[in-house]
């Protein structure tokens, strides 16, 4: 295990700097009991590695986990679900496929609006893609949306002793109608339950954020503040 702090631009906030403390598991030798501890310790991870960040001045950055147990849909969510209901929903264990690439690319140049489809920048995400959704440990389980059998949205998430946390999704930029995102929440909530697991870790709440607060219509939940679970106000 190598522990590293690390300093970059916030994906978040132009204007700020974010510093992350990690370790890196680069031969995915935690035991499960051990990536249970770390992830109920705000850690997040990606690919071999597992960071938190600690940033100067900011704390913005705060675990959120839902209580599945205590989660009721609200009519806004029955509507996603009844919305969706002629589509296919598949748990497996994460393996690439040129079909989720493809939609990789057309999801990511959808969010960056900067990048072209040239074959350096397919090249460069063929390789996010890998670090990011497919160097998982043993107990990861991907989620795939299927429609006639194309895929229209995938993600990935660890299985711990006490959770589901999520890792990386995918969806098509063109189903907007569909609240795809949401569907993926509300069906990583029903595998959370079926698998006995008491929270869903949907990773950091930014309520300051336009792209990260809507964690909080998912609750009752609970944030990781100084060094213990509290219940989401």
């Amino acid at each position: 295990m190598t522990s590293f702090f690390s300093e970059g631009g916030c994906g978040y906030y132009s204007d700020r700097i974010t510093r992350n403390h990690g370790f890196t598991d680069e031969k995915h030798l935690f035991t499960p009991e051990q990536i249970t501890r770390v992830l109920a310790k705000g850690y997040r991870r990606f690919g071999y590695d597992y960071y938190r960040p600690y940033c100067r001045g900011c704390r913005e950055c705060t675990p959120y986990r839902v209580l599945v147990n205590q989660f009721r849909p609200n009519r806004g969510f029955r509507r996603t679900m009844k919305r969706n209901a002629d589509l296919e929903v598949a748990w497996a264990r994460p393996q690439p496929t040129q079909a989720k690439f493809e939609l990789y690319v057309r999801y990511q140049l959808t969010r960056h609006k900067d990048m072209d489809e040239s074959p350096d920048v397919r090249r460069e995400l063929a390789m996010a893609m890998v670090s990011q959704m497919y160097m998982n440990p043993a107990d990861s389980i991907e989620l795939t949306i299927l429609r006639g059998g194309v895929v229209l949205g995938y993600a990935i998430f660890d299985r711990t002793l006490d959770s589901l946390s999520a890792v990386y999704s995918v969806f098509d930029p063109d189903e907007t109608v569909r609240s795809l995102g949401t569907l993926n929440i509300l069906l990583a909530i029903e595998k959370t339950k079926e698998l006995g697991l008491p929270y869903l870790n949907l990773g950091l709440y930014l309520a300051g954020h336009e792209k990260m607060a809507y964690k909080k219509n998912f609750g009752p939940a609970e944030v990781y503040v100084g060094f213990s679970w509290k219940s989401m106000a």
